[in-house]
C-alpha cells in the first residue's frame, strides 16, 4: 500500500483542475504533464497539492481517481482520461519480475552502479562519450533565442502547413482541432 490520490488546485481561484494517483512526489511534480495542465500551471505561476487519500493499493487508488474525476467531471479538469489509466512501472511484471527490474536499473534512478561500470564500451559508444567530454555535442543552441528571421521562417512553414479537415460524428462541426477533447467539451453540441 504505496500509493495515494491527489488533487492540484489553482493558485488563481482555488479551484480544482487535476485528479491524479502517484507515489513518492509524483503530486510535486511537474514532469509528464499533458499541454493543458502544463498552460494552467504557467499561467498562475504555479499550483498547490492537496493529498486526497494515502496508502492504499494500486487499484484502491486507480478506484478513487476514477470516482473524483467522476464527480467533479472531465470538462472541469485538464486530466486526458477518465481515471484508472496512468502508468504505472509494474503493470504487466510479477513480483519476481519486477524485483530484476529494480536491482538493474541505473545509478541515477537508484544511486546503484551503472550498466556500463565494469564493462568494455564499444567504439562508436567511447566516441560518443569522448563528444561529450569534449563539449562537441552540446545541445545549448536549443536553449538560445530564435532570430528574428528564424522565426518568420516557422510562422510561414505553419501557415502553409495543411491540416486536414475532421468532422464530429456528434454534432457534425468541421475543424482542424483536437477531435476528442472538442467531443468531451462544452462546444458539441448533440444533435
Amino acid at each position: 500500500m504505496e500509493y495515494y490520490v491527489y488533487k492540484h488546485i489553482r493558485l488563481k481561484d482555488g479551484s480544482t483542475f487535476y485528479i491524479g494517483k502517484g507515489k513518492g512526489d509524483r503530486m510535486y511534480s511537474a514532469d509528464r504533464r499533458n499541454v493543458y495542465w502544463k498552460r494552467i500551471v504557467e499561467k498562475d505561476g504555479g499550483f498547490t497539492a492537496k493529498l486526497v487519500k494515502e496508502n492504499l493499493t494500486n487499484d484502491e487508488a486507480f478506484d478513487l481517481e476514477k470516482k473524483l474525476i467522476a464527480e467533479i467531471g472531465i470538462d472541469n479538469l485538464t486530466n486526458m482520461t477518465e481515471g484508472g489509466s496512468g502508468g504505472d512501472t509494474r503493470k504487466g511484471f510479477t513480483e519476481d519480475e519486477y524485483k530484476v527490474w529494480l536491482e538493474n536499473k541505473s545509478k541515477a534512478q537508484t544511486g546503484k552502479e551503472g550498466w556500463w561500470k565494469g564493462k568494455k564500451r564499444n567504439e562508436h559508444s567511447l566516441k560518443v562519450k569522448e563528444k561529450h567530454s569534449e563539449g562537441a555535442y552540446s545541445y545549448d543552441w536549443l536553449k538560445n533565442p530564435k532570430s528574428e528571421e528564424h522565426k518568420q521562417k516557422l510562422s510561414e512553414a505553419a501557415k502553409n502547413r495543411i491540416r486536414p479537415m475532421l468532422k464530429c460524428d456528434i454534432c457534425g462541426m468541421e475543424m482542424k482541432t483536437n477531435l476528442s477533447r472538442h467531443q468531451r467539451g462544452k462546444n458539441c453540441k448533440q444533435k
